[in-house]
């Protein structure tokens, strides 16, 4: 029941009307019974708008996507050390009329991974892609034991910016992590024989941008125990998830990711502790 004291949460990006976030969210509220919903917000407005309307209408928190999670850093009064260090934003909170941000993808993706496979020894990391997402897991990883990370990025006009990024979190953590040129294969073929996971963080594969992110022989030369994951959950299965998994690799799709890196928004808005396994298994049975 929907009542003048109901908190309103919600998704701003464009488009999210394909969102899974409100379900997730939503069957949180009921788990802890919080008078509270949430809502997708499909928008092109523009950044100081959107921070205008949540403080306007007392929205109590908002996750963000694209085009929004690095527009709407400038706009926060204040940002959590990660968020910091990854320049983009995923979630935000109205607390007490100021806009809070941080950011919940990057250690959303290693408890999903850890929780799949709790022995999983990732010391050794190939990235495809730096984008906002992919940044928050690098910047992540240094919590989950990683060492080496190597990146492989498209020499396009963020290069630059994402290569002193990368080096700001490298010794903000004191761990290594190597940009490459994308166009690069004889290093990304060199970084795949000894990896212990391959991240694909790029958009290739989803629906409306089928494609592969390397070379399908490139995929051959994975390490046999290497695990092959990809942030993408809508297909659940890519193309490139099929190709490894046909070769013998463990595969991870973004799903899990998704409902982990809710959970911690939610508690980050709601000091709750979100039960992600029966949204997981509610999630398999509606879709």
């Amino acid at each position: 029941m929907i009542s003048g004291y109901t908190a309103l949460y919600g998704l701003v990006a464009h488009p999210a009307h394909h969102s899974l976030s409100p379900m997730i969210h939503n069957l949180g509220f009921k788990q802890h019974q919080i008078d509270a919903r949430y809502l997708v917000f499909d928008s092109q407005a523009q950044p100081q708008n959107i921070a205008t309307a949540i403080r306007t209408l007392g929205v109590a928190g908002v996750n963000l996507s694209m085009p929004y999670k690095q527009s709407l850093v400038p706009l926060m009064d204040e940002l959590m050390p990660a968020a910091q260090l990854v320049g983009a934003i995923n979630t935000v909170a109205l607390q007490s009329g100021k806009l809070v941000g941080t950011n919940t993808d990057g250690d959303g993706f290693w408890r999903a991974l850890q929780k799949r496979y709790p022995n999983l020894a990732s010391q050794q990391i190939v990235m495809l892609g730096a984008g906002g997402a992919g940044l928050a897991i690098i910047e992540a990883a240094a919590r989950y034991g990683v060492a080496t990370i190597q990146v492989f990025k498209r020499q396009n006009p963020t290069y630059v910016a994402v290569e002193q990024r990368l080096v700001t979190i490298a010794n903000h953590h004191s761990m290594s992590i190597v940009l490459h040129d994308y166009a690069d294969e004889q290093a990304l073929q060199h970084a795949l024989i000894t990896a212990d996971c391959v991240i694909n963080a790029t958009n290739l594969g989803m629906v409306n941008t089928p494609g592969l992110p390397m070379a399908a022989p490139l995929i051959r030369q994975i390490a046999p125990t290497c695990l092959v994951t990809d942030l993408i959950y809508a297909p659940r299965q890519t193309a490139f998830l099929q190709l490894a998994a046909q070769s013998g690799h463990s595969t991870q799709n973004g799903l899990g990711m998704l409902i982990e890196q809710a959970a911690l928004s939610f508690q980050f808005w709601t000091g709750r502790v979100l039960q992600t396994d029966p949204i997981y298994h509610a999630l398999m049975k509606e879709f």
